[in-house]
């Protein structure tokens, strides 16, 4: 079974589990911040190594999610996911987790990418015309890329909906040389 397949049954299982609970969110949120710790290059190398003994890979993620101050549901699906050696999967895990929550709340994540810092109704406008379009909530993630001259780039769910300057004149060029 492909790594993907395995984190989205382990994210999917987690997040059923959380749904029983009322935790969507806060899981989520707790589970992420133990893939940023157990997937830091370091950390990932003792945590994988097949030098250490199954009991103190077990106690070391035990170690880990109690020091993260995580609650006890996040604590166990440390341990299980440690005990059947998917450690390296854990931040593969964590993105599936929040893929299906995305899905399940009707959001979808949206990189926009501007010329410069945008201003707040500029950037309220962008959202707003990607969640007409998509008929999701748009969570938004912000770029700059001066490069752009004015404008702005969007990519949602593997489209890129290109709205900039440059792309503009990159067009009206090719219209005019013909």
């Amino acid at each position: 079974m492909t790594s993907s397949k395995v984190a989205r049954r382990y994210a999917q299982a987690l997040l059923e589990l959380a749904a029983d609970q009322g935790q969507l969110e806060g899981w989520g949120a707790e589970l992420e911040r133990l893939a940023q710790m157990v997937s830091s290059p370091e950390l990932m190398v003792r945590l994988t190594s097949p030098e250490l003994p199954d009991q103190q890979r077990l106690e070391a993620m035990t170690l880990i999610a109690s020091r993260l101050e995580l609650s006890f549901p996040l604590r166990s699906f440390a341990v299980v996911v440690a005990r059947h050696g998917r450690i390296a999967d854990m931040m593969a895990i964590a993105q599936a987790y929040q893929d299906l929550l995305d899905r399940r709340l009707g959001r979808a994540r949206a990189t926009l990418t501007f010329p410069a810092q945008p201003g707040d109704a500029d950037l309220t406008g962008v959202v707003e015309g990607l969640e007409r379009l998509s008929g999701k909530k748009i969570i938004a993630t912000v770029n700059v890329d001066p490069g752009l001259i004015g404008g702005v780039e969007a990519e949602l769910e593997g489209r890129t909906y290109d709205a900039s300057l440059a792309t503009r004149l990159s067009l009206l060029e090719r219209q005019l040389s013909r």
